[in-house]
């Protein structure tokens, strides 16, 4: 039932992972092509992405932990799927730290352009926001086909 247990809320908290980068893929497109005021202005003043800073850190972490939790469930029961369980783990914790290398380094430039002028070279800073998050969706995606995969794994096979 742990094991269970486990598996479920690990699915949930990587769908929800998940979906919070993959909505900054879906709108890479988009994005790239708006000029300083819009994309500053909804960005940075705007507070499009307030709650990706503390709700989604929270379930991003929560996920992470899931994960890793489900990986030794796995191993511990002797079930099929450890190794796909823990390459989910090793790749939602990857996008952590990518968004850390990525991400975060421009955030701090950003948090500066609050009451303070935007750079002429605020382009440079879009692409490597709008890129950064658009890899650490790809890596997460990664992550869900690799747990989807560790569930599947475990799945009785139909006669």
């Amino acid at each position: 039932m742990l094991l269970k247990a486990t598996r479920f809320v690990a699915v949930m908290l990587a769908a929800l992972t998940l979906g919070l980068s993959f909505g900054h893929l879906m709108q890479l497109p988009s994005r790239m092509g708006w000029d300083q005021y819009l994309w500053v202005g909804s960005t940075v003043q705007g507070g499009l992405s307030a709650m990706f800073g503390s709700i989604g850190a929270v379930i991003e972490i929560s996920c992470m932990v899931a994960l890793a939790l489900l990986a030794y469930f796995v191993r511990e029961h002797g079930r099929p799927g450890f190794a796909l369980a823990s390459i989910a783990a090793l790749l939602f914790a990857l996008g952590l730290v990518l968004w850390w290398v990525l991400v975060y380094p421009v955030n701090v430039e950003l948090a500066k352009w609050l009451n303070g002028p935007v750079p002429a070279d605020w382009t440079d800073y879009r692409s490597r926001w709008e890129w950064g998050q658009a890899i650490i969706a790809a890596v997460e995606l990664a992550g869900f086909a690799a747990l989807t995969a560790s569930v599947l794994a475990d799945t009785p096979r139909d006669s």
